[in-house]
């Protein structure tokens, strides 16, 4: 890849990580970078004009994680959030205005064989559907082509990536920060299973981290932590924004180190380009999924006129003859 850090380094680090995934708690805050940062600077207001609209806080008795909305009575989130949670102990908070809605779930459905964390998905099937003023993205339906940066949208605890967490999780604040894919890889530890997940490193001010890639500074750069589970991972591409992934796991950088947050913590998820994720998102959901867009067409009279063109270049280049 050109990354400073070889994959195969990071592979061994993987098959040698069962101590990382016995420590790594589900995710549910977005850092901030070292001072002058902090978690208050990362917050996105609850308006209809904020683009994130569709990134919702999921509530159940383990507490605040994240998720977000696939299609118009859909959320997604991390198997691991809902885990055998009854729908009735489970509830999704939109806050695309001041006042949240809060909406209670119907059903609750695991993607088949999830464990963490492998296949981490959930999809939680609301009460009734959401306002016509949530923006829902498509799913990016390809394997990235390059490393796209990763907007990552989430509700939970936050705090500085010199320091750890410092704040407490709330359903009604949801920060952004930005990440680079740095990897996609089939696996994070030695099971032997495979998912599709995405993998970066939280970059401190200065340098890069374990994974190498390019860094986005103090102030942009952000990783998820102990909660933020199921947080939307978007990205743009082609010009137009997408829904790319869902957060779902943390690892150390180094085998029997405890997951701290900080800087130089990997962070990552599932990447919903899956094929298994795809066809099973389209029969769940029942074909309501964002469509993807189809690409922009010209019209008749433009195609006639670079026909034109064209045939004057060729019949230009005949006389020259």
């Amino acid at each position: 890849m050109g990354y400073p850090c070889p994959m195969e380094l990071l592979r061994r680090r993987l098959l040698a990580a069962v101590p990382w995934l016995a420590m790594a708690a589900p995710v549910h805050a977005l850092m901030a970078g070292a001072a002058p940062d902090s978690p208050e600077a990362r917050i996105d207001a609850n308006t209809p004009s904020s683009p994130w609209t569709a990134a919702v806080a999921v509530l159940t008795p383990g507490g605040v994680f994240s998720g977000v909305v696939v299609a118009p009575r859909f959320v997604l989130t991390a198997s691991h959030v809902t885990g055998g949670a009854a729908p009735g102990t489970v509830s999704v908070q939109l806050n695309h205005e001041a006042t949240p809605l809060q909406i209670g779930a119907a059903a609750v459905t695991p993607f088949p064989g999830a464990s963490f964390p492998y296949d981490d998905l959930s999809l939680i099937t609301l009460a009734s559907p959401v306002p016509e003023g949530v923006e829902i993205l498509p799913i990016y339906r390809e394997a990235p082509s390059t490393r796209p940066v990763l907007t990552l949208v989430g509700y939970g605890a936050s705090g500085q990536g010199d320091v750890g967490i410092g704040v407490r999780a709330s359903a009604g604040i949801k920060r952004v920060g930005r990440n680079v894919l740095d990897e996609v890889q089939k696996r994070v530890d030695g099971s032997g299973r495979q998912s599709l997940f995405f993998l970066y490193d939280f970059d401190g001010p200065s340098g890069t981290g374990p994974l190498g890639g390019p860094g986005l500074g103090n102030a942009v750069e952000t990783g998820v932590a102990g909660g933020d589970s199921g947080a939307a991972a978007y990205a743009e591409i082609g010009g137009r924004r997408w829904l790319l992934g869902i957060s779902t796991v943390t690892l150390s950088a180094s085998p029997g180190q405890a997951v701290d947050f900080r800087f130089g913590t990997i962070g990552g998820g599932m990447l919903l380009s899956d094929p298994r994720f795809l066809a099973w998102l389209e029969t769940q959901t029942g074909g309501t999924l964002a469509p993807v867009p189809q690409p922009e067409l010209l019209p008749v009279w433009t195609l006639g006129a670079a026909a034109a063109v064209g045939l004057a270049a060729v019949l230009a280049g005949r006389r020259r003859r």
